[in-house]
């Protein structure tokens, strides 16, 4: 069974979608736009129905809303809001971000079906080693494979790496970078699939990740 991003042209990239019960990291430097392409994954399933939950420690709800508000294609996530999309906010302080403050939101909102963390650098950003970290970070995707499908946004350097040294490219099932390329007169954001078990695809080809103020969407354009 696949999930439909809300991108059509990426699902058909990966034949249909995303695999079911499976946790994708969606790596990528600033500005990358991993926040943007989360929020319109997680609104094709609130508009679908399903329940959802938006987890960020970057932003609170109403932030959040704006940022949506901004681009058409994501403008109508006020119908979801507060009904069957959550929007949790976790403040940048140690005593709020835990692999417990995880557990206690997830909790909360029984039979998920999609689920986004922005961004999981941050949430375990206070674990007490670097194993403590890699132990952490098992047990929230053991936790999301429950959920029909997750995303767990990653800030890295850019296309120097896939995550932020943690391992996180390695415990989640499916790894999306994006990137600029200065392939141009400006940089131009790119998507690039490293893996995803569970189907098949084209491997390590770059794409056009177009947004503007209309839509997110992958263009037909192939970078080579």
């Amino acid at each position: 069974m696949k999930v439909s991003t809300g991108m059509s042209k990426l699902d058909k990239m990966l034949g249909g979608g995303l695999p079911s019960n499976s946790v994708v990291l969606l790596s990528g430097g600033p500005g990358s736009g991993k926040t943007l392409f989360s929020l319109k994954y997680i609104l094709e399933g609130a508009r679908k129905g399903e329940k959802c939950c938006f987890i960020t420690m970057n932003e609170d709800k109403d932030g959040v809303i704006r940022a949506c508000k901004s681009i058409k294609g994501l403008s109508d996530i006020e119908k979801y809001a507060g009904k069957n999309l959550a929007i949790e906010y976790i403040p940048m302080s140690q005593s709020n971000i835990s692999v417990q403050k995880f557990s206690e939101i997830i909790t909360k909102y029984p039979q998920l079906d999609r689920v986004v963390i922005d961004n999981v650098n941050k949430l375990l950003m206070f674990s007490e080693s670097e194993k403590s970290y890699r132990a952490y970070l098992v047990e929230i995707v053991n936790t999301l494979r429950n959920m029909k499908s997750s995303l767990l946004l990653c800030e890295t350097d850019g296309e120097k790496s896939l995550d932020s040294g943690n391992f996180e490219s390695y415990e989640a099932d499916g790894v999306i970078q994006l990137m600029f390329l200065d392939l141009e007169e400006k940089p131009i954001r790119s998507l690039l699939v490293h893996k995803m078990r569970f189907t098949s695809f084209e491997p390590k080809v770059l794409h056009e990740l177009k947004i503007d103020k209309n839509d997110v969407n992958l263009s037909e354009k192939k970078m080579i």
